[in-house]
């Protein structure tokens, strides 16, 4: 009795220490946050090795996150097209994946906004076909991650094309970028397209020199980590994580080490994309 006595007053006063310290990690081992992404797209979220660490900068942002919250993140591994359904039916507490902040998709869910990103143009080495911007892709065959924003993109400069006499963008569905990387070492595509960070890695990682990024970034809209309508408190706790990284240099370092500086939205909005459209 005297044991549980005593575990009983030290509980009790670490309780007590935290309030009065207005510690806001809780004693007591907390349930984790249960965090949605599609992890295929490096350098943002990636695996280490096949059932590895989850790697990259989303993730440090999310365990940042997560660790500022006072609970542990838990990574939730599904198809980029099933993250907002899964965070408005409750799965996920949160999606952090490189998704653009669109106004559409601010009909499913509020976004947190904390990156600007773009979208970039991928060929084989020498630019065979001379593409730098959409308009250039009338008659040629171009692959993106199915429920991207890029595969939106591609369908309507196909419709584009079309309406102009011109031949339309054969339109090539991959399951993650680095396929759409694969699919043009291989030949099966001519332009692969996808968020600029994405794109600049695989063409430094993948193919050995046989890769580049053409033209500049287009369409810059910020990345948001989606949190369920009405979930004010927690969208709030993101924003307070977020400006806190950003006020103590956190946000900076993680920057710099994935090589994103360029990237850097330190002002942390709430549903800014519509911002960005045209």
């Amino acid at each position: 009795m005297m044991h549980v006595s005593i575990r009983r007053t030290v509980t009790a006063v670490a309780l007590l220490m935290a309030l009065t310290l207005g510690v806001a990690r809780p004693v007591f081992a907390a349930q984790p946050l249960l965090v949605g992404t599609d992890i295929s797209h490096p350098p943002l979220e990636f695996y280490q090795r096949p059932g590895g660490r989850v790697r990259g900068f989303d993730a440090d942002i999310a365990r940042e996150i997560a660790k500022r919250l006072g609970r542990p993140a838990q990574f939730v591994n599904m198809p980029f097209g099933d993250l907002l359904q899964a965070v408005g039916a409750g799965k996920v507490d949160f999606t952090i994946s490189s998704m653009f902040d669109l106004p559409i998709r601010e009909r499913a869910a509020d976004f947190v906004d904390y990156f600007l990103s773009g979208t970039a143009i991928m060929v084989r080495a020498g630019n065979p076909h001379t593409v730098f911007t959409l308009a250039g892709f009338c008659g040629l065959t171009a692959s993106a991650e199915v429920g991207t924003f890029q595969f939106t993109a591609l369908k309507e400069q196909s419709a584009r094309c079309r309406a102009l006499g011109l031949g339309g963008v054969h339109l090539v569905s991959v399951a993650g970028d680095e396929q759409g990387a694969q699919a043009l070492l291989a030949g099966r595509v001519e332009i692969h397209i996808a968020d600029f960070p994405i794109v600049s890695y695989l063409a430094r990682t993948v193919g050995n020199g046989k890769l580049v990024v053409a033209g500049r970034p287009f369409n810059q809209i910020p990345y948001g980590i989606a949190v369920r309508k009405g979930n004010v408190a927690l969208r709030t706790a993101i924003v307070g994580a977020l400006r806190g990284m950003v006020a103590d240099g956190t946000y900076d370092r993680l920057l710099k080490k994935w090589h994103l500086e360029a990237g850097a939205l330190r002002s942390i909005p709430v549903d800014a994309g519509k911002l960005y459209q045209h």
